[in-house]
């Protein structure tokens, strides 16, 4: 049978060569901050840019129901269900009023 016994002095070596020291772990911290601020602007970044899309979309499609609600007070107004003064009041409403003078 082969003898399998480590020898202090052969584990000694190993922890020298292998070991952190407090050097290697103030590195790493330092690098792990830096990877953790990096991460977080991305993260930062990219919620900003997904609700940047997310109100032009909200605006997009509230123009396409505003621009069926002007379309409905015309039909409503064109067959005297509204007057004048009714229909400029409700197009005068937000959210995308329209202006009369």
């Amino acid at each position: 049978m082969e003898n399998n016994n480590t020898t202090t002095n052969e584990i000694m070596e190993f922890l020298q060569e292998n070991i952190a020291t407090k050097e290697d772990l103030k590195d790493l911290k330092e690098e792990l901050k830096k990877e953790m601020v990096k991460q977080k602007e991305d993260i930062i970044d990219s919620v900003d840019k997904k609700l940047g899309e997310l109100g032009g979309n909200l605006i997009s499609l509230t123009r396409k129901e505003d621009k069926k609600v002007v379309s409905l007070i015309g039909v409503l107004k064109s067959k005297n269900n509204l007057n004048k003064e009714e229909a400029q009041k409700l197009l005068e409403m937000e959210p995308f009023p329209q202006i009369f003078n």
